[in-house]
């Protein structure tokens, strides 16, 4: 899949809305009702995502997902970039969602490093895929509710101290829905001794 010019002005971008600084919806009312129903843990200092889930850059990331179409990921990455240095970010290190062995062995790669590893390169942070990996395998997230997400990923983290201690930590995912997953990892960054942890998603669901 190739991204014209037209299809990238239809993305439908995160940054001139007002937006929550905790969970990074947007539009925000005075009193954030997604913090209310699902509130950040505060392991996750705050949540940004770059577009809205939806036209071509809902395409796109099913092109990347599901169809390898890897080649999409730098393309994609460069929103990442903006939203990063828009957002004032000066991580230590850049990490990736990772997936479950077995979830990687289906795929045969991992979409999230797709996009944080240009991301790492671009903004000269050391980029770290295994600080963060999966402690069990997880069902996956399409269809569940919000609780059901939460309870999914719980506990399905694990971060190595020795990397992430002392550190501030960025996060990548390709898209945030309730952002369990990103709670659930920045939680277990958070437990191995992260200094501060964000994250950054190229999308967020409507």
């Amino acid at each position: 899949m190739r991204l014209c010019a037209d299809c990238r002005s239809q993305f439908r971008l995160l940054g001139n809305e007002a937006i929550c600084p905790r969970c990074g919806y947007a539009p925000m009312p005075t009193d954030c009702e997604n913090c209310r129903r699902h509130p950040p843990p505060a392991a996750l200092r705050s949540l940004r995502s770059a577009a809205w889930f939806e036209g071509p850059l809902r395409r796109a990331l099913h092109h990347l997902k599901y169809q390898r179409d890897i080649l999409l990921g730098d393309t994609l990455a460069e929103w990442l970039c903006d939203l990063y240095y828009r957002e004032g970010l000066a991580a230590d290190l850049i990490v990736p969602v990772p997936l479950s062995p077995q979830r990687l062995r289906e795929r045969g790669y991992n979409q999230a490093d797709l996009l944080a590893r240009p991301l790492a390169e671009w903004a000269g942070v050391p980029y770290a895929p295994g600080a963060l990996l999966r402690s069990r395998h997880t069902l996956s997230q399409v269809g569940l509710s919000a609780d059901e997400r939460r309870q999914n990923v719980a506990g399905a983290f694990v971060a190595d101290r020795r990397l992430v201690a002392g550190r501030q930590v960025v996060v990548v995912d390709d898209v945030c829905t309730t952002g369990a997953t990103l709670a659930a990892c920045a939680e277990a960054l958070h437990a191995a001794g992260a200094a501060k942890v964000w994250g950054l998603t190229l999308a967020r669901a409507l």
